[in-house]
C-alpha cells in the first residue's frame, strides 16, 4: 500500500492544506503568487512510480485514488499505468505494435536467394555450349576435308568397289580378284599378263606390309572416266632390300582412274605421291 508522505497539497480549490500523512488536517494556507505552486500529490505520486518523464501518462487526482487523502484506507491501489513501448512496460508494446530492434533483426525470417538457380542455369548451358564445340567442330572439319569423297552415283559406287577388290587382291594374293578389278591394259602395262607374276609379287608385298588399310579420300568424275583417291596406311616390317627392321607406320596416297568397261568400271590406271 502506497503512503503518501506529509506536506502541503493542493486541496483541490485553489488552497495548499496541510495532510499529516494519514488525513488532511484544518490548517490551510493560500499559496504565494510569486512563489512556484507547490507540488500536487499527483506529481509527487508520479515522481515515487518513476513517472513525470515526457510521455508518461498523467496522473488522475490524489484526492481521487484509492489509498490517497480522503480515501478510505485500506482501498486497493490501481495497477500502474504504463505507456505503450514505455520501458517499465511488463508486457511491452501494445497489441500489433510492430517489432523492432536486434532482437527482432535477428528472429526476423530470412528470405532466401534464388539467385544460385541462375548461376546453375548458365552453368549448364555454359557447359552444353563446350560439349556442343567439341564434337561439332571436329565433324565439321572432317566433313570438309572429306568432301567429294562420298561416292554419289551408282557408277562411282562401282569404281569404289573396284578399288577395294584391287587392294584385297594384293593382300590375299587372289589373281582372280585382280583381273576382276583391271583392264587387260593395265596388266600389260605393269607386268601382270599371267597369275603366276602377280601372285608372287603379291606375297612379298604381304611380307613386307602389316596392318594395310585403305580409306577413299575423294570420288570425282570425268568425263568417261572416275578418278578415286586413297590414302593407305601400314606397318613397315622390310626395308628396301628385303631385310627385316624396326616396325616402321606409313602412309601413301594412291590416284586410281577408272574406266568403263563390260557393264562395269575398271582401274585402267594408278599412281602414287612420292
Amino acid at each position: 500500500m502506497t503512503t503518501t508522505p506529509p506536506g502541503w497539497y493542493d486541496d483541490g480549490h485553489g488552497a495548499l492544506r496541510w495532510w499529516d500523512g494519514q488525513q488532511w488536517t484544518e490548517h490551510v494556507a493560500q499559496p504565494d503568487a510569486e512563489s512556484s505552486p507547490a507540488p500536487t500529490e499527483a506529481e509527487i505520486v508520479a515522481g515515487q512510480l518513476g513517472f513525470g518523464q515526457e510521455g508518461a501518462p498523467a496522473q488522475a487526482d490524489p484526492l481521487a485514488q484509492p489509498g490517497g487523502p480522503g480515501q478510505p484506507e485500506g482501498a486497493a491501489q490501481p495497477a500502474p499505468q504504463y505507456a505503450p513501448g514505455d520501458p517499465g512496460n511488463p508486457h511491452g508494446a501494445y497489441p500489433g505494435a510492430p517489432a523492432g530492434g536486434a532482437f527482432a533483426a535477428a528472429t526476423e525470417p530470412r528470405k532466401s536467394s534464388k539467385l544460385w538457380i541462375v548461376w546453375v542455369v548458365l552453368g549448364v548451358v555454359l557447359l552444353g555450349i563446350v560439349i556442343a564445340a567439341a564434337v561439332l567442330i571436329p565433324l565439321l572439319m572432317l566433313s570438309a576435308a572429306t568432301a567429294g569423297s562420298t561416292a554419289d552415283t551408282d557408277d562411282e559406287r562401282a569404281a569404289v568397289s573396284a578399288v577395294e577388290l584391287y587392294d584385297d587382291a594384293w593382300q590375299d594374293g587372289d589373281c582372280e580378284a585382280f583381273t576382276a578389278a583391271t583392264t587387260e591394259n593395265f596388266r600389260a602395262e605393269n607386268g601382270f599378263t599371267d597369275c603366276p607374276t602377280f601372285e608372287a609379287d603379291a606375297e612379298g608385298f604381304d611380307a613386307n606390309f602389316d596392318d594395310y588399310e585403305v580409306r577413299v579420300t575423294d570420288v570425282e568424275t570425268q568425263a568417261d572416266e572416275i578418278a578415286v583417291t586413297t590414302e593407305e596406311t601400314y606397318t613397315a616390317v622390310i626395308d628396301g632390300n628385303g631385310d627385316p627392321i624396326d616396325p616402321a607406320p606409313g602412309s601413301t596416297v594412291y590416284h586410281y582412274t577408272l574406266v568403263a568397261a563390260d557393264g562395269t568400271w575398271l582401274i585402267d590406271d594408278l599412281y602414287y605421291d612420292e
